[in-house]
């Protein structure tokens, strides 16, 4: 804000600039100059003024705006009952601001009797007409109020549910990409924090705006009705507390945003440490987890304390300022009453307006601060939902025909030919990757004109150490990613025509890491077929070698599964994965690093139960062990995503080159 300056203070100034000059440059020669606040460029700035600047962005909505259009549009889906709320909220707060007018006779029954004496039995009869109102009253201002508020319970849940729902609809059809460059708790904050905020304006922020804005609207104007002198005169008192209002919401809105970061950074350390508890004490460090806790803990206790400390000084202020306004509003109106120009009733009801118009302005001061709050966490869910879906160009699809001989799906390539006729082509999974290229950062080359060919019903392994490019290869066969250069075909046809969720249901997946979900051990091995029968599920259990150990769980097959398996052993969960990509029966198998989590014994137990699996099987294998690819016919040696040596295991071992050295343990595979 600009200072006032007056006439001689202005003629003062413009008399002594040119006094003032020479001993103004003397100053500024002595004086270092002030460093100017210069904005950095992205480029310029570290790694942790880089995060700070993406969280303070993430503070608040970059589009306001559009990220409130698009909110309203979610609310107003509830348009009806959004319709009887807002009644019902008017109808509560006229009823509620109104009630203090109906004191007014009570107050002028009781002066009659005493100044004017009047008669008791009136005064009395009109004191209990007016208390009977003002019962029914607020009676109805309650059940109103009930009403609005159990029904907005229901919307803001509805409005919570429509967002999530169509939040986790659209995770679906995005592409792995999309989970590969963020943490798992920056997605779960999508559906966590950021829609609760949603919701918690939904739930109470809208109705409470409303009756806000009513409340204080027919208060100031009642107090215009009543005394427009007094309220004239307590008007600065009112901006005054409007600007100390919105002054420190605006000072507290960074400190409570910061709050909520130490908390998320507190809930994220506590997730970190409970998961990986093992590890915490196998190598002692439980004094360093409670150091680096205590540290976080300490950062939000700091940032609550000031948040607090700043916010709590509203109360005392607002509570000043309201009654220096009653004092001066008692003044005037006493002055006004002993002129005449106004009755004792009519005093006393204005002045309980006055009491009472703060609540509203603070109520809405505080509105603000929560709506900024939604729209920022409305609009980093509207992001997500502004990502396109993974693109799928292909037209080719599956058709699957029950054999009555086999007793089994025969499947077949549906062809779209150019004129409307459909060719069919079985599916036999003959993989061949050509000449292909492929970079997850641009310039970057993970593989470079890799070429390979899996036979129908053959073994394809591809071996090399970390880094080397042989998970991508599975990546890009099931178009998790798109090739960049060349292609992969199978039976001679274009995976990039292939539609993407016909291409995946031929394939099963044997992963590095057991993924298994919260239920039964007969719902896991499902996952591979949902509508298999108890018999297939043992079947597959058997193929899998999963069999001996499910039976003697105390449960068998109906044994419950804990988060991430972690009431069975690792090898336990790799067999029951296993015993999923079995009961799939699906023709291409990709087994990524399988039998890495195994023992030996178990080891051999997997590879017995393999033969059976694979027969009749196109099988794509990743490993580092050797010893799980020698039945291989074709084994394809990766170094730095480029091919240096391939052949079937005696021919590799015969050349003497990087796989012999490799399976002999003269280089580790690292």
């Amino acid at each position: 804000m600009s200072e006032k300056i007056t006439p001689e203070a202005e003629e003062k100034e413009i008399f002594s600039s040119e006094e003032a000059a020479p001993q103004a440059e003397e100053e500024k020669k002595k004086k270092p100059a002030r460093k100017r606040k210069v904005k950095k460029d992205e480029s310029e700035m570290t790694e942790e003024e880089k995060k700070a600047a993406e969280k303070k962005k993430r503070n608040k909505p970059k589009d306001a705006k559009s990220s409130a259009k698009r909110l309203i549009g979610y609310i107003t889906k509830q348009k009806v009952w959004l319709i009887i709320v807002a009644v019902l909220v008017v109808l509560s707060t006229v009823v509620t601001v109104a009630s203090s007018l109906i004191m007014q006779p009570v107050y002028s029954a009781i002066e009659d009797v005493i100044v004017r004496g009047g008669n008791a039995d009136q005064a009395f009869a009109k004191i209990v007409k007016s208390l009977v109102i003002m019962s029914v009253a607020y009676l109805l201002a309650a059940t109103t109020t009930f009403a609005y508020t159990k029904i907005m319970l229901r919307v803001s849940v509805k409005v919570l549910t429509n967002m999530r729902r169509e939040l986790f609809n659209h995770m679906q059809h995005l592409p792995l990409s999309f989970f590969d460059k963020r943490k798992t708790g920056e997605i779960m904050s999508h559906f966590t924090s950021d829609i609760g905020r949603v919701s918690d304006l939904v739930q109470s922020t809208f109705t409470g705006l409303i009756s806000s804005v009513i409340q204080a609207v027919m208060t100031i104007t009642i107090m215009i009705i009543y005394s427009w002198q007094i309220t004239l005169t307590i008007t600065v008192a009112i901006a005054l507390m409007m600007f100390t209002v919105f002054f420190i919401t605006a000072k507290c809105k960074p400190l409570f945003k910061k709050q909520q970061e130490t908390v998320a950074a507190s809930n994220g350390y506590i997730e970190e440490y409970i998961r990986g508890i093992k590890v915490v004490k196998i190598f002692c460090h439980e004094e360093k987890a409670k150091k680096e806790f205590s540290e976080i803990n300490e950062e939000y206790r700091k940032t609550g304390v000031k948040a607090n400390i700043i916010s709590g000084t509203m109360s005392p202020i607002m509570s000043m300022i309201t009654r220096i306004n009653y004092a001066a509003a008692v003044a005037i109106g006493a002055t006004q009453v002993i002129s005449g120009r106004m009755t004792v009733p009519r005093l006393v009801t204005y002045l309980q307006y006055v009491g009472n118009y703060g609540a509203p302005i603070a109520s809405i001061a505080g509105s603000y601060s929560t709506l900024i709050s939604a729209l920022a966490g409305a609009e980093r869910v509207f992001e997500v939902l502004d990502i396109d879906h993974e693109t799928d160009e292909g037209k080719i699809t599956i058709a699957r025909k029950v054999s009555e001989i086999m007793g089994y799906d025969e499947l077949s390539w549906e062809i779209p030919q150019e004129n409307g006729e459909v060719k069919h082509i079985p599916v036999k999974c003959d993989v061949e990757v050509k000449d292909v290229t492929f970079s997850y950062v641009e310039g970057t080359p993970v593989i470079k004109n890799v070429s390979a060919h899996a036979n129908t019903g053959k073994k394809l392994a591809f071996v090399g150490s970390t880094g080397a490019g042989k998970t991508t290869i599975t990546n890009l066969i099931n178009r998790f990613y798109e090739i960049d250069e060349g292609d992969i075909t199978i039976d001679g046809i274009s995976i990039k025509d292939i539609k993407k969720s016909d291409l995946r249901s031929v394939m099963a997946f044997v992963l590095q890491d057991s993924k298994l979900f919260v239920g039964t051990i007969k719902d896991n091995i499902k996952y591979g077929k949902l509508d298999a029968t108890d018999e297939e599920v043992i079947a597959a259990a058997k193929i899998a070698n999963a069999h001996s150990f499910i039976e003697k769980l105390p449960d068998g097959y109906e044994t419950e599964i804990r988060s991430d398996g972690n009431n069975i052993s690792a090898g336990q969960a790799q067999l029951i994965n296993i015993a999923r990509a079995a009961i799939s029966g699906r023709p291409l198998l990709v087994l990524d690093e399988a039998t890495s989590s195994v023992d030996t014994r178990t080891e051999r137990l997997i590879e017995i139960g393999m033969d059976k699996l694979m027969e009749n099987k196109t099988v794509l294998v990743i490993a580092h062990r050797l010893s799980t690819v020698r039945n291989s016919e074709q084994i394809v040696v990766l170094e730095g995503g480029e091919i240096i040596e391939q052949g079937n295991h005696s021919e590799l071992i015969a050349l003497g080159g990087k796989y012999y050295q490799l399976y002999t343990g003269i280089y580790e595979m690292t």
